[in-house]
């Protein structure tokens, strides 16, 4: 009997269990946070799903809360974000550039295994649903914000005095808990997080986790800043002047991370790859062939 389950990366021990079996009977009984003229479910995979008037955010509940609801408005095209939308008789809404995985989610599976198919099997639940027409991009609505870098296109909304920020910021448990987390393009997700630090709100909600208000969101956005900086030093450090495989280097950072299943490797390895291109395009480190394989090393 082992005392750990498998989380987004990795093993998770006893009491990160203890913590997942509290939510999940938060989300059983569908407990709701109102903010002001916001309604937040705590939907599956503890995705923050937000009502507002006639529209809904990110929805992922598992039940049909969306009685009235004529929009759905999508920050990303990862199916835990869109969990619901294909039952939602409503207008669907998301980022241009992500719409594609949006209404075919092994699109993204393939994205993850250097375009081939992605057996369902190695793939994260995460990244597992079902997929629905997109009627209109998000980014023809005024509240919409650009805040790539977890994906591509990624956007969040700014609506009202709330910014639903998706998962261009985690909260700083998960930081703590999985000590990396996805996202494909590390200077593109800091430029999102200063800019939302510079926009008009007074609640932060991000993807996943609790809601913030003003000062206490302030201090994720920082925080994850500079957890993203940190992984960066780490990769870096881990690249000698006489190179290392890149297979070894995920290798090391898995051993780092404590992950130990082949779908968290396999979600591992995209953080990876943005840091080296980051790295690569500061002049820092090159690649070059060995025996067949890509080879890092400090310039």
């Amino acid at each position: 009997m082992t005392n750990s389950v498998e989380g987004f990366f990795g093993k998770i021990d006893r009491l990160s269990k203890i913590k997942i079996l509290i939510e999940l009977i938060v989300i059983y009984f569908m407990i709701q946070l109102k903010i002001e003229k916001f309604t937040i479910f705590k939907g599956r995979f503890g995705v923050n799903t937000v009502l507002w008037k006639d529209a809904v955010f990110d929805p992922n509940v598992g039940r049909n809360v969306y009685d009235g609801v004529k929009e759905v408005f999508i920050t990303h095209g990862h199916a835990d974000h869109f969990g619901d939308a294909h039952f939602i008789r409503a207008k669907v809404i998301a980022p241009k550039l992500e719409s594609n995985m949006v209404e075919d989610p092994t699109i993204n599976w393939r994205g993850l295994f250097n375009w081939a198919f992605l057996p369902e099997d190695f793939v994260t639940p995460y990244f597992r649903g079902k997929g629905v027409r997109v009627d209109d991009y998000a980014e023809n609505y005024p509240f919409c914000i650009p805040l790539p870098g977890h994906t591509y296109a990624h956007v969040g909304y700014l609506v009202e005095n709330a910014l639903i920020a998706g998962d261009s910021v985690y909260p700083v448990e998960y930081w703590r808990e999985f000590g990396i987390l996805y996202y494909t393009d590390p200077e593109m997700m800091i430029e999102s997080l200063y800019r939302m630090l510079k926009l008009d709100w007074d609640y932060l909600i991000p993807g996943h986790g609790e809601v913030f208000d003003r000062r206490e969101g302030t201090k994720v956005i920082r925080e994850n800043i500079r957890m993203i900086e940190e992984i960066d030093r780490t990769i870096f450090s881990l690249i000698p002047e006489e190179g290392i495989r890149e297979d070894k280097l995920v290798a090391e950072m898995a051993e780092l991370m404590k992950v130990r299943n082949v779908k968290s490797i396999i979600v591992l390895r995209p953080p990876i790859s943005g840091h080296l291109s980051c790295l690569y395009r500061r002049g820092l480190i090159k690649a070059e062939e060995r025996e067949g394989y890509v080879v890092w090393r400090r310039f």
